[in-house]
């Protein structure tokens, strides 16, 4: 026989026979004990605190904070909560370029790995930012990455379907999965990236492989015809979860969000038009958020604006604003801010973008931005070097007249090297010479020249020709020596440098130029002057480069192309060169972009830009740059645009013999088309930014959190670890050091290292701590992430350590080991609100458990002899104060009545439970409206996943081979699965359709605040 037994975390059957009677000995309860004033210390209110948030999974504790190498930035925690509420397990980070989207994927990972013991990720970003985001993190999340190919990583999922607790970090460039064409075929490339693809396509009416994946740079995807989307597509069911990181605007009618949120949850954002209702049926209801956030609104526009909503038949059966339509909020509900906050966060939760999709711009956050000084440096040539390049440019456009040469890169190239540095295109042309027949992949995509995927690496007919013409030329127009003896660019370049070290000693300078042949002709340059420094373009080791120019003692200089500079982080430096200029302004953008970033610190960015007189180039910096001020503004996202537009102008200028006059026209027309474009997408991004959750009110939600302490501190975590080895294992003592009583020594009993090395065994955790070594390092309590090196381990709040305590707490069956009542007193000094007298306090746990369980602490505080109570967040930080700061009150039980105590503890508990069933009453809604939108979304998915395996399954039938014809049983068994996954799915939701709730005391008793 079993027995239903009430257990402090939850109710569980238990065998009769495996329990044991105890009689009873004095008062229990929390009632009975304030009555026979049996008081606790505050050492059982801190640990009680503790106990309940690192073994349950509170919803108003953030575990990713202060726990990470970052810099605490409210902003960057937005993602986090809108991930934890995300309906479709995922979310798009669609933040401004340079305000850290990797660090909060990183905090996300963080973040599940608490809550949900997650173990397996996979980030996907372009190869050159895969050595970016293995060092970042290891060194800020304390994640030990692997970099690996298409080969490894199936390797790796194989692994990991065979063994559910299989752990890894793996990194992966798009270009290093993304599978050839055909690669779906039966028949199709047997290469190691079609392998894969073919894999995770039969893995995907499986259990998930992976926890979360991360698509770096994901504006890649937007195209739904190319094979990267295609990879997105086929990582995404393999996937519980995906966060996607990109510059794409939120627009209304822009395709390429929809394209995202398509790859994100194929099943919900089926149809574009649909996704546009979708965006029009919200705009009322975010309408009415923002109204309320302003200020007060009448209760007849709040009820009137909500029927607008449920006029949609996307809302029609919504349970939540039939409930608000029915009891709406009272004048003086409209007229409080504070519950005019909470209004507006119940009418985000309606919104099915509000969780899916998060923006932060650079104006929201950064209060004090630098400032952008952009100096234009006009360099005059000498009469030789304008002689090299008017004869150059003319002959370089007569033979692509003359020749019918259509290939804008051929024409592009050789011009805008001679932009970059008229000497280095000379010595670089030479040293081709008649070898050079082709250009190459790598020197297009330095200019931009907009090269698709397929081209890359492919030789041009022409371009053998082309280049003889070019090398002829040059060798006839030009001498080396003169041109570099006469080098104007270079002596104003060395002038600037040096006035400014003279003033700005030892400060570190970036420099960008697209030709690889100028960085590497300014270097050797510079050091026959003296001046060292480090140079940077692919193919290179990046990060050594960058550490060495990092280094406080290393080169001042760095020397830079853009291709290998996307993704670098730069702003201890705030001052910027460009030594040529890209005409797309997107570019301009990127390249200030590296040093314009979060952690900047200089009030004013210096940005220097090198022009040779009279030419196009100073044509394009003050008829198009200048006009769009992109060197003190940002122009947003709009990158794909200006490509186009840029394209066409760099044809019409350089292969038509245009005279000066003629190209500022063509120049001034481009400028205003992209001025008039960037208009129409602002608005747009404008009304659409409004459609998703309110920023700042997350923001302050990220900052309370941060103020009230929801978070756990390596203190936390001492009391947790040395309380239960004190009760469960005798003998086991934490020395603590003389200098750090963080820092201690431990000396485990010999029952509680036996039990530790078989938790360690279980959970396939070996290697994870040295606490087993011969000499065994001392461990440093601190919830920070950090590498287990040197003479100290840190335990965090993922330690094996934790793990074990939480492990054993719940295998005994939950029972918290701290009274359930406390005395305590604090100096009013350390109390921010200034409360004064003595306290009834209350803390208890929340818990409801629908589709998804929501767990919270709830603080209440009521005079003891007066009416009234505090709000919640002033009761949440004066206790986690007292918590931490508070004494023992050893003669509480004599100077106060208990009975007073007693009926006071017993107001609170009612309004507890009144708090408690709203609460529970508003989950219970959200659940329902959750759910339905889950079940359509799995129903979708069936249908459609069917219709492609049956699609397959005629093409196999259609075929007529008998290999082909054999594989069809195994599509058929596919089918069957699938099916059997989506009604045990579905049948697993109806089944949650009832929320069951939780009210129970964490801890109760009396706080005095003393002067």
């Amino acid at each position: 026989m079993k027995l239903l037994v009430d257990f402090p975390d939850g109710e569980e059957f238990i065998l009769a026979s495996s329990l044991e009677k105890v009689e009873r000995s004095g008062p229990r309860g929390p009632d009975a004990l304030v009555r026979s004033g049996r008081y606790g210390r505050v050492h059982d209110l801190r640990g009680a605190i503790t106990y309940y948030r690192l073994t349950g999974r509170l919803a108003n504790l953030l575990y990713s904070l202060n726990t990470t190498n970052t810099e605490f930035l409210p902003y960057q925690f937005k993602p986090v909560l809108q991930f934890l509420e995300s309906p479709v397990k995922g979310l798009v980070i669609a933040d401004e370029v340079g305000l850290g989207k990797t660090i909060e994927a990183g905090l996300i990972w963080t973040e599940l790995r608490a809550r949900e013991d997650a173990r397996r990720l996979l980030v996907v970003c372009p190869a050159m930012l895969t050595e970016k985001w293995r060092e970042e993190l290891g060194s800020r999340f304390g994640v030990r990455a692997e970099v690996v190919n298409a080969t490894e990583l199936k390797a790796r999922l194989s692994r990991a379907r065979e063994n559910p607790r299989e752990e890894f970090a793996l990194v992966c460039s798009m270009q290093g999965l993304r599978p050839p064409r055909d690669w779906d075929q039966p028949d199709g490339p047997q290469t190691p990236t079609a392998k894969l693809g073919r894999f995770l396509r039969e893995a995907e009416v499986e259990d998930e492989l992976i926890d979360l994946t991360v698509i770096d740079e994901a504006h890649y995807l937007r195209n739904p015809s190319t094979l990267t989307n295609q990879l997105a597509r086929v990582l995404r069911p393999v996937s519980e979860y995906l966060v996607m990181l990109s510059a794409t605007p939120i627009q209304i009618g822009s395709r390429d969000l929809f394209s995202l949120l398509h790859v994100l949850d194929p099943d919900t954002f089926q149809h574009e038009q649909l996704f546009d209702y979708t965006l029009r049926a919200n705009a009322p209801l975010v309408k009415l958020r923002d109204a309320i956030l302003r200020g007060p609104v009448s209760q007849e526009s709040f009820v009137a604006a909500l029927e607008e909503v449920r006029g949609s038949d996307l809302f029609a059966d919504n349970e939540q604003i039939r409930y608000l339509l029915e009891e709406p909020p009272t004048m003086d509900d409209l007229s409080d801010p504070g519950q005019r906050s909470t209004l507006s966060e119940q009418l985000d939760r309606i919104n099915p973008l509000a969780k899916v999709v998060t923006r932060t711009l650079k104006r929201d956050v950064q209060t004090k931005r630098p400032t952008r000084d952009p100096v234009a440096i006009r360099v005059h040539m000498s009469p030789d070097e304008r002689a090299f390049y008017d004869r150059m440019s003319h002959s370089i456009r007569q033979y692509c007249e003359q020749q019918e040469v259509s290939e804008g890169f051929l024409l592009t190239l050789p011009q805008r090297q001679m932009a970059s540095s008229v000497p280095a295109a000379l010595n670089h042309w030479l040293e081709r010479g008649e070898r050079a027949g082709m250009f190459d992949a790598e020197e297009a995509e330095e200019l931009d020249l907009g090269w698709g995927d397929d081209a890359a690496g492919n030789e041009v007919a022409p371009a053998s020709e082309f280049m003889q013409h070019i090398v002829r030329e040059a060798s006839a127009a030009g001498d080396p020596g003169v041109l570099e003896k006469q080098d104007s660019k270079y002596r104003e370049l060395v002038a600037a440098l040096k006035r400014y070290w003279k003033t700005y000693p030892r400060s570190k300078v970036v420099l960008f130029s697209y030709f690889k042949k100028t960085l590497n002709y300014l270097a050797a340059r510079l050091a026959r002057e003296g001046v060292q420094a480090c140079v940077l373009y692919g193919g290179m080791d990046k990060q050594e480069v960058l550490r060495d120019f990092q280094d406080p003692e290393g080169p001042d200089l760095l020397l830079s192309s853009e291709v290998a500079a996307e993704g670098v982080d730069l702003q201890f430096s705030s001052v910027l060169i460009n030594y040529d200029l890209p005409w797309n302004p997107a570019k301009v953008e990127q390249r200030i972009g590296r040093i314009d970033r979060i952690g900047q610190h200089a009030e004013r960015i210096l940005i220097w830009n090198f022009l040779y007189a009279d030419t196009v180039d100073e044509r394009i910096h003050d008829r198009l740059h200048a006009r769009l001020d992109i060197f003190r503004q940002a122009l947003g996202s709009m990158e794909a645009m200006l490509g186009d537009k840029i394209s066409g102008l760099s044809a019409t200028l350089l292969t038509h013999d245009l005279s000066a006059q003629q190209q500022v026209e063509k120049i001034e027309q481009a400028a205003l088309a992209i001025q008039n474009e960037k208009r129409q997408r602002e608005a747009l991004e404008e009304q659409a930014t409004h459609l998703i959750a309110h920023s700042d009110f997350i923001q302050k939600k990220v900052q309370a959190a941060h103020d009230l302490g929801r978070y756990i501190q390596g203190a936390d975590l001492l009391a947790y670890v040395s309380d239960f080895m004190d009760r469960e294992y005798p003998g086991t003592r934490f020395i603590g050091s003389a200098h750090d009583p963080l820092e201690v020594t431990a000396e485990l009993a010999v029952d509680a290292r036996a039990d530790f090395v078989r938790f360690i065994e279980q959970e396939e955790l070996r290697g994870t701590t040295r606490l087993f070594d011969h000499h065994p390092p001392r461990l440093k309590f601190e919830n920070r992430v950090a590498h287990r090196e040197g003479k100290l381990e840190i335990v965090s709040q993922g330690h094996p350590l934790v793990r074990f305590v939480t492990a054993g707490l719940k295998s005994r069956g939950g029972v918290s080991p701290y009274s359930l009542v406390s005395a305590i007193q604090i100096d009013a000094a350390r109390i921010e609100h200034r409360l004064k007298g003595t306290w009834v306090y209350l803390v208890s746990r929340w818990s409801v458990e629908g589709v998804r369980t929501i767990e919270r602490l709830e603080y209440l505080l009521f005079p003891l002899e007066a009416d009234g109570v505090v709000d919640s967040d002033t009761a949440e930080l004066v206790l986690n104060t007292a918590a931490l700061h508070g004494d023992d009150w050893l003669g509480a039980a004599n100077l106060v009545p208990n009975d007073l105590a007693a009926d006071r503890a017993e107001d609170c508990r009612h309004e507890n439970e009144r708090r408690f069933t709203r609460f529970l009453a508003m989950q219970d809604r959200e659940n329902g409206d959750r759910i339905r939108m889950m079940v359509n979304a799995l129903t979708a998915h069936r249908h459609s996943t069917e219709r492609k395996i049956r699609e397959r399954i005629e093409g196999l039938r259609a075929s007529g081979n008998q290999k082909k014809t054999r594989m069809i049983p195994a599509e058929e068994g596919k089918i069957a699965k699938l099916n059997r996954k989506m009604d045990d799915r579905i049948a697993e939701l109806k089944a949650q359709e009832q929320v069951r709730g939780d009210n129970r005391e964490v801890s109760a008793g009396l706080l005095r605040i003393v002067d």
